[in-house]
């Protein structure tokens, strides 16, 4: 018993259309991990998402030229929310939250040094800044005095 040519083509444009569906939902994936490390107002993740559906509607396009000269057809369709939803219950949760945690931890690790480095050059620059502080507060309590000294001599005239 053979399989049509046909079968076969069609099973090569599913299968392409369930790893585009996972690879879509992947780089999403990337997209909320940036997001829970580093905070984003709303604007910029409309603009984010904007971009991103932008650039899978063009990455689905390319797909459907190359595997099936450009036709949409329903199982494609099929096959592209099939590898969304198998990638979305099986390993997207897991992998934004173990990428997450790993990658604070080493954001934390990494920025140790310039804490410290922070923390020891603090306290000179403190002192520095309080002497300055004083230095400005008497100049100003000059200038003052000079202003006040001005006016009485303009005014005797």
């Amino acid at each position: 018993m053979e399989v049509s040519t046909e079968i076969l083509r069609e099973t090569d444009v599913f299968l392409a259309a369930f790893l585009t569906g996972a690879f879509l939902l992947f780089v999403y994936d990337l997209l909320r991990i940036i997001r829970k490390i580093l905070p984003h107002k709303m604007w910029l993740v409309g603009a984010e998402d904007l971009i991103f559906w932008i650039g899978g509607a063009v990455l689905l396009f390319a797909m459907l030229y190359r595997e099936n000269s450009g036709y949409i057809r329903g199982f494609v369709i099929g096959g592209v929310v099939t590898g969304m939803l198998l990638y979305n219950l099986l390993l997207s949760a897991r992998f934004v939250s173990v990428s997450v945690f790993l990658l604070k931890k080493i954001l934390f690790v990494v920025s140790r040094p310039f804490v410290w480095t922070s923390r020891i050059l603090r306290r000179p620059f403190d002192f520095v800044w309080k002497k300055i502080k004083k230095f400005l507060r008497f100049l100003k309590k000059q200038l003052k005095k000079l202003c006040k000294m001005v006016r009485m001599v303009l005014c005797k005239f």
